[in-house]
Protein backbone atom coordinates (compact mmCIF):
# COMPACT_ATOMS: atom_id res chain seq x y z
CA UNK A 1 0.00 0.00 0.00
CA UNK A 2 1.05 3.67 -0.86
CA UNK A 3 2.61 5.29 2.54
CA UNK A 4 0.03 8.15 2.53
CA UNK A 5 -2.97 5.81 2.75
CA UNK A 6 -1.38 5.27 6.26
CA UNK A 7 -0.09 8.29 7.18
CA UNK A 8 -2.06 8.69 10.85
CA UNK A 9 -2.36 12.15 12.96
CA UNK A 10 -2.29 12.26 16.81
CA UNK A 11 -5.45 14.37 16.57
CA UNK A 12 -7.26 11.93 15.21
CA UNK A 13 -6.72 9.10 16.98
CA UNK A 14 -4.73 6.65 14.33
CA UNK A 15 -7.16 7.36 11.80
CA UNK A 16 -6.02 7.66 8.46
CA UNK A 17 -4.99 11.67 7.51
CA UNK A 18 -7.25 11.60 4.50
CA UNK A 19 -10.50 10.53 6.48
CA UNK A 20 -9.32 13.21 8.84
CA UNK A 21 -8.84 15.51 6.18
CA UNK A 22 -11.92 14.46 4.40
CA UNK A 23 -14.16 15.00 7.33
CA UNK A 24 -13.03 18.45 7.87
CA UNK A 25 -13.08 19.36 4.55
CA UNK A 26 -16.90 18.31 4.08
CA UNK A 27 -17.58 20.51 7.18
CA UNK A 28 -15.87 23.40 5.86
CA UNK A 29 -17.23 23.05 2.79
CA UNK A 30 -20.68 22.82 4.54
CA UNK A 31 -19.94 26.13 6.39
CA UNK A 32 -18.78 28.07 3.51
CA UNK A 33 -21.74 27.06 1.10
CA UNK A 34 -24.33 28.16 4.22
CA UNK A 35 -22.31 31.73 5.13
CA UNK A 36 -22.40 32.29 0.87
CA UNK A 37 -26.38 31.60 0.72
CA UNK A 38 -27.49 33.76 3.93
CA UNK A 39 -24.76 36.57 2.02
CA UNK A 40 -26.96 35.97 -1.57
CA UNK A 41 -30.23 36.63 0.32
CA UNK A 42 -29.28 39.74 1.86
CA UNK A 43 -27.65 40.66 -1.38
CA UNK A 44 -31.63 41.18 -3.06
CA UNK A 45 -32.11 43.60 -0.80
CA UNK A 46 -29.93 47.44 -0.35
CA UNK A 47 -30.10 49.81 1.78
CA UNK A 48 -30.06 52.98 0.65
CA UNK A 49 -28.32 55.86 2.32
CA UNK A 50 -30.26 58.83 -0.01
CA UNK A 51 -33.54 58.41 -1.01
CA UNK A 52 -33.83 57.18 -4.77
CA UNK A 53 -36.02 54.58 -6.87
CA UNK A 54 -35.27 51.78 -8.99
CA UNK A 55 -37.42 52.82 -12.01
CA UNK A 56 -37.65 49.84 -14.48
CA UNK A 57 -35.72 49.79 -17.46
CA UNK A 58 -36.70 52.29 -19.91
CA UNK A 59 -38.88 54.48 -17.94
CA UNK A 60 -39.69 58.26 -18.81
CA UNK A 61 -36.26 60.03 -17.36
CA UNK A 62 -37.87 62.86 -17.49
CA UNK A 63 -40.53 61.58 -14.48
CA UNK A 64 -37.64 59.90 -12.88
CA UNK A 65 -36.03 63.00 -12.19
CA UNK A 66 -39.16 65.10 -11.43
CA UNK A 67 -39.59 61.98 -8.67
CA UNK A 68 -36.12 62.48 -7.33
CA UNK A 69 -36.09 65.81 -7.10
CA UNK A 70 -38.84 65.91 -4.75
CA UNK A 71 -37.68 62.78 -2.86
CA UNK A 72 -34.29 64.56 -1.81
CA UNK A 73 -35.52 67.66 -1.03
CA UNK A 74 -34.32 69.57 1.81
CA UNK A 75 -37.96 70.32 2.59
CA UNK A 76 -38.15 66.94 3.53
CA UNK A 77 -36.39 64.67 6.19
CA UNK A 78 -35.12 61.68 5.06
CA UNK A 79 -34.41 58.68 7.33
CA UNK A 80 -33.14 55.64 5.36
CA UNK A 81 -34.82 52.99 2.75
CA UNK A 82 -34.67 49.99 0.70
CA UNK A 83 -34.29 48.77 -2.42
CA UNK A 84 -35.52 44.88 -2.61
CA UNK A 85 -34.49 43.13 -6.22
CA UNK A 86 -37.04 40.33 -5.42
CA UNK A 87 -39.32 40.04 -8.93
CA UNK A 88 -41.52 41.08 -9.60
CA UNK A 89 -41.72 43.75 -7.79
CA UNK A 90 -38.20 45.13 -7.20
CA UNK A 91 -40.25 47.59 -4.54
CA UNK A 92 -38.79 50.45 -2.66
CA UNK A 93 -39.78 51.61 0.53
CA UNK A 94 -38.16 55.43 2.05
CA UNK A 95 -38.69 56.17 5.24
CA UNK A 96 -39.40 60.41 6.07
CA UNK A 97 -40.15 62.17 9.04
CA UNK A 98 -42.38 65.42 9.58
CA UNK A 99 -45.55 67.27 10.33
CA UNK A 100 -49.27 67.17 9.03
CA UNK A 101 -48.05 70.97 7.07
CA UNK A 102 -44.97 68.47 5.42
CA UNK A 103 -46.81 65.46 4.08
CA UNK A 104 -49.16 67.94 2.81
CA UNK A 105 -46.33 69.75 1.14
CA UNK A 106 -44.91 66.44 0.37
CA UNK A 107 -47.67 64.89 -1.31
CA UNK A 108 -49.12 68.16 -2.90
CA UNK A 109 -45.60 68.05 -4.97
CA UNK A 110 -45.72 64.39 -5.63
CA UNK A 111 -49.36 65.13 -7.16
CA UNK A 112 -47.93 67.71 -9.30
CA UNK A 113 -45.96 65.37 -11.53
CA UNK A 114 -47.92 64.50 -14.53
CA UNK A 115 -48.50 60.81 -15.01
CA UNK A 116 -47.85 59.62 -11.50
CA UNK A 117 -50.49 58.52 -9.19
CA UNK A 118 -50.19 58.99 -5.35
CA UNK A 119 -52.13 56.62 -3.44
CA UNK A 120 -52.43 56.99 0.05
CA UNK A 121 -52.35 54.23 2.71
CA UNK A 122 -52.24 53.89 6.24
CA UNK A 123 -51.21 52.32 9.15
CA UNK A 124 -52.25 52.56 12.74
CA UNK A 125 -48.12 51.69 13.89
CA UNK A 126 -45.55 51.16 11.11
CA UNK A 127 -43.32 49.93 13.73
CA UNK A 128 -45.15 47.02 14.13
CA UNK A 129 -44.63 46.34 10.39
CA UNK A 130 -41.46 47.39 9.91
CA UNK A 131 -38.99 44.47 11.55
CA UNK A 132 -35.57 45.12 11.94
CA UNK A 133 -34.93 46.95 8.24
CA UNK A 134 -36.59 50.00 8.74
CA UNK A 135 -37.61 52.86 11.45
CA UNK A 136 -41.31 53.48 11.82
CA UNK A 137 -40.81 57.75 10.57
CA UNK A 138 -43.66 59.40 10.18
CA UNK A 139 -44.91 58.18 6.63
CA UNK A 140 -43.30 55.89 3.72
CA UNK A 141 -43.01 56.10 0.45
CA UNK A 142 -43.67 52.77 -1.81
CA UNK A 143 -42.64 52.33 -4.52
CA UNK A 144 -42.74 48.82 -7.22
CA UNK A 145 -42.48 47.83 -10.62
CA UNK A 146 -46.07 46.35 -10.71
CA UNK A 147 -47.60 49.69 -10.41
CA UNK A 148 -44.81 51.62 -12.35
CA UNK A 149 -46.75 55.04 -12.53
CA UNK A 150 -47.86 54.85 -9.09
CA UNK A 151 -46.74 55.79 -5.63
CA UNK A 152 -47.67 54.69 -2.46
CA UNK A 153 -47.77 57.27 0.44
CA UNK A 154 -48.43 54.75 3.75
CA UNK A 155 -49.07 57.11 6.76
CA UNK A 156 -48.45 56.33 10.74
CA UNK A 157 -51.15 57.26 12.37
CA UNK A 158 -48.70 56.75 15.34
CA UNK A 159 -46.01 58.99 14.46
CA UNK A 160 -46.21 61.78 17.42
CA UNK A 161 -44.65 64.08 14.71
CA UNK A 162 -48.19 63.57 12.72
CA UNK A 163 -50.64 64.51 16.09
CA UNK A 164 -51.24 60.67 16.27
CA UNK A 165 -55.34 61.03 17.10
CA UNK A 166 -55.45 64.66 15.99
CA UNK A 167 -54.14 64.34 12.53
CA UNK A 168 -55.63 66.37 9.89
CA UNK A 169 -54.20 66.24 6.23
CA UNK A 170 -54.80 68.85 3.37
CA UNK A 171 -55.32 66.67 0.17
CA UNK A 172 -53.43 68.49 -3.06
CA UNK A 173 -55.87 69.54 -5.32
CA UNK A 174 -56.90 67.21 -8.29
CA UNK A 175 -55.18 67.65 -11.08
CA UNK A 176 -56.89 68.97 -14.17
Amino acid sequence: MSPYVHICSKKSGGEPLYKYMKRHFTFLLVLVMSVAAVHFAFALSRSLPQPEIFFPKGYDTNRTEQVHSILRSDKFKYLGGLTSYWEPEWSTTLVYEGDAPTLTAFLTDLNEIKGMNVRLTFSNDLSKETGSALQAGSWWLVYDHTMPDTITVRINLAAPSLGRDKFELKLPKARR
